[in-house]
């Protein structure tokens, strides 16, 4: 790691990794740790992820520590779980093959974002799945693109909207059913 670390050029950027890597390693490892329960693996998942990050350095903006943090963290586990995913390479349909419904014109979106919803945003996003949360996280709190998500992510574009798609689903459907319990009391 120290080698990769070694080799920017930028003396800027460089100390930018290096203070990343002392602040998150710990972190970075626990996550991996947790997941891979291996320490090599988990060592090899930290380091495919700094060097994702050495590679779109100028993508992070590092003034706000706790955004770092997240995006660090959702990086790793991105990682540990495609790790897991190439050991038990399994058949699977392509996302071409399976039948998606469009998506509705008539849901509010939009309109879902306004202050006062959002701690009731907040709270459906923990009922989500953490790939769902992690995917609207990267869109509506980093910003962003298909294409940098993809990116960051390993997967195409298309998997990109299909996990938006299905996670915005999934959180008005969280929503949905709060505004029920709300509405029997």
């Amino acid at each position: 790691m120290l080698l990769c670390i070694m080799a920017i050029q930028n003396d800027n950027d460089r100390r930018t990794v290096e203070e990343l890597y002392l602040q998150n390693y710990r972190i970075m490892m626990y996550i991996a740790m947790k997941i891979l329960k291996d320490k090599s693996k988990a060592e090899d998942a930290v380091s495919q992820a700094f060097i994702k990050i050495i590679d779109k350095l100028q993508k992070f903006n590092f003034e706000d520590c706790n955004k770092t943090r997240g995006l660090i963290g959702i990086l790793v586990k991105d990682i540990c779980y495609d790790m897991l995913k190439a050991e038990k390479r399994q058949n699977y349909i392509s996302i071409d093959e399976c039948d998606i419904p469009a998506p509705s014109e008539d849901l509010p979106y939009d309109n879902l974002a306004s202050e006062e919803n959002y701690q009731t945003i907040l709270n459906a996003l923990t009922g989500l799945s953490e790939k769902s949360r992690n995917i609207l996280k990267l869109r509506y709190v980093y910003g962003y693109s298909d294409l940098e998500m993809s990116e960051l992510l390993n997967i195409s574009q298309g998997n990109i909207r299909v996990r938006l798609h299905r996670a915005k689903v999934a959180l008005l459907q969280a929503l949905k059913e709060k505004q029920n319990e709300q509405s029997d009391f």
